[in-house]
């Protein structure tokens, strides 16, 4: 009897380990269905579950939950007698492979435990563990393409219309049918509806600021969720708010507006004038506005320099005139030149400045290049639908003959040649239509070219941003302007630019509105 007793195996310990993402997601992974299979593997490999653990409605992205942390904190504890923590499938353990490894097989495998698949075949050797953490990876490749799938789900759904989160203010949360008869999810008026109405079409008046609204919001009983005053942020950010207007606008619509399915609280119209009202009372976006004016009016400021000191000039507005002038305090009595007889002795400069010849063939192939690229399907379609004329055309000789030899009758042969005559116009039309997109497009190179050369027009017609970077193209190191002789003084032009004049002395320019040192190739005359 007692040799009998001794070969019996002693029942190794383990812990069992359940988890439900979603009741919604069960499908036969319940947590009575769990229990039951791993109990089921335990008893038929000889292992004792001393105890079990359950996380319910927590996803198995990463390993902090609350009743695996217990099961590993109890595991350490009962080191040497715990052997396994028994789960029904890998993705209930995790289903993402780094905090499966991190923060669970590094700490159980440091106390000599090991974790166990009810359903799932794997050992301790190389194949074993690689397959024990294939299944993770699986379940962590299942949780991304469930993700995307989902995120793909709500990026329609919010495209069509439809609101996917928390009803904001005015609103109560509403399910609509669509046109297949399911329901989804959008919003209806609330409670709130009229005061939030009110106020944004009272700050549609343009006559209060933002803090007063928030005054006038208390004033009519519109308060914050936690029951004190509307702030500033809260009510700036209400005015923005497109939802207000009927419209989607969140990150599954991309930040783009779209008609949304839920009744707006004002018109569109309404919506957009308080938008711009916004910005009229926005400090910060008044003063970019300002400068941005001021900056366009003065497209030469810190490029055209001083003859005294070689160094920028910049504007400025006395008795409401903008000048530009130096103002450091060595140049003080140079003189200043009025902003409007700058700009139009720079203009008058620039009539002198033309692209070099090779420059202008250089872009001429460019656009050569640039064009034969984007037309060469076009000519191909060209060379096709003229074949198909020709053919219409031996069609329709062959068809006349056929019938004047008596192949055909006059019904048969006026039905093939009307067919023809109805395919040969609009093959012509189609023929036509892209012959007009060769024509303009050999006359946009020729524009392009022509524009090129003229060289004041391209500054003068220039936003802000182009007007610098067109100058600084034409004049690297930019220019000196002389106040007392109100002459532009070049020290550099750009390779690809030449001065067009026949003139090679500087003495014959003292009253010209341009003035280049001898080391330049050209002298411009007045």
């Amino acid at each position: 009897m007692s040799d009998t007793i001794n070969t019996i195996k002693p029942k190794k310990a383990a812990l069992g380990y359940l988890r439900i993402s979603d009741k919604k997601q069960i499908k036969g992974e319940s947590k009575k269905n769990q229990r039951e299979v791993i109990q089921k593997y335990a008893d038929a490999n000889g292992i004792n579950v001393v105890k079990w653990f359950f996380d319910e409605a927590k996803s198995g992205k990463n390993t902090d939950r609350e009743e695996l942390q217990n099961l590993l904190k109890l595991a350490l504890k009962m080191k040497g007698t715990i052997d396994y923590v028994i789960v029904y499938k890998m993705n209930r353990a995790s289903r993402d492979i780094d905090s499966y490894i991190m923060g669970m097989r590094s700490i159980l495998a440091s106390k000599g435990i090991q974790i166990r698949s009810a359903t799932e075949q794997f050992d301790d050797s190389p194949m074993g563990k690689f397959m024990e953490s294939l299944y993770v990876m699986v379940g962590q490749l299942d949780n991304e393409n469930k993700r995307e799938t989902v995120i793909d789900n709500m990026t329609r759904l919010a495209k069509q219309g439809y609101w996917q989160h928390k009803p904001i203010r005015g609103y109560k949360s509403q399910k609509i049918k669509n046109s297949e008869g399911h329901e989804r999810p959008t919003m209806a008026k609330g409670a709130e509806a009229d005061k939030v109405a009110k106020i944004l079409m009272r700050f549609n008046k343009g006559d209060k600021i933002i803090a007063e609204m928030c005054r006038y919001a208390t004033c009519i009983d519109f308060f914050g969720l936690n029951g004190k005053p509307i702030n500033q942020e809260v009510m700036t950010k209400m005015l923005k708010r497109p939802e207000y207007a009927g419209f989607v606008c969140d990150s599954f619509t991309g930040k783009e507006i779209v008609q949304g399915k839920h009744p707006a609280l004002i018109d569109e119209a309404t919506f957009w004038q308080n938008q711009e009202l916004l910005k009229q009372k926005n400090k910060v976006y008044l003063i970019g506005l300002k400068h941005h004016k001021i900056n366009n009016m003065a497209p030469l400021s810190r490029f055209i320099n001083c003859t005294n000191c070689h160094k920028h000039m910049t504007r400025s507005n006395p008795g409401g005139e903008y000048r530009y002038y130096c103002a450091r305090k060595s140049c003080r009595g140079t003189g200043s030149v009025l902003v409007e007889d700058a700009h139009l002795g720079f203009e008058d400069l620039l009539t002198k400045i033309a692209p070099k010849p090779k420059t202008i063939k250089l872009m001429k192939e460019v656009l050569v290049r640039t064009s034969v690229k984007e037309l060469g399907s076009l000519n191909e379609d060209l060379a096709q639908l003229r074949d198909k004329l020709d053919g219409i055309a031996k069609t329709r000789a062959n068809t006349i003959k056929k019938y004047v030899n008596g192949g055909l009758t006059d019904e048969e042969k006026a039905m093939v040649v009307d067919d023809l005559d109805i395919e040969k116009i609009d093959v012509s039309r189609e023929i036509n239509e892209l012959e007009q997109q060769q024509t303009v497009s050999e006359s946009n190179i020729e524009y392009a070219l022509n524009f090129m050369g003229n060289v004041a027009k391209q500054w003068s017609d220039a936003s802000l941003e182009r007007k610098q970077k067109f100058q600084a193209l034409i004049f690297p190191s930019g220019f000196e302007y002389d106040t007392k002789k109100q002459n532009f003084i070049i020290n550099e032009i750009s390779p690809l630019y030449r001065c067009i004049t026949s003139e090679m002395e500087a003495d014959s320019v003292a009253n010209s509105a341009m003035v280049i040192p001898r080391r330049i190739e050209l002298l411009l005359p007045g």
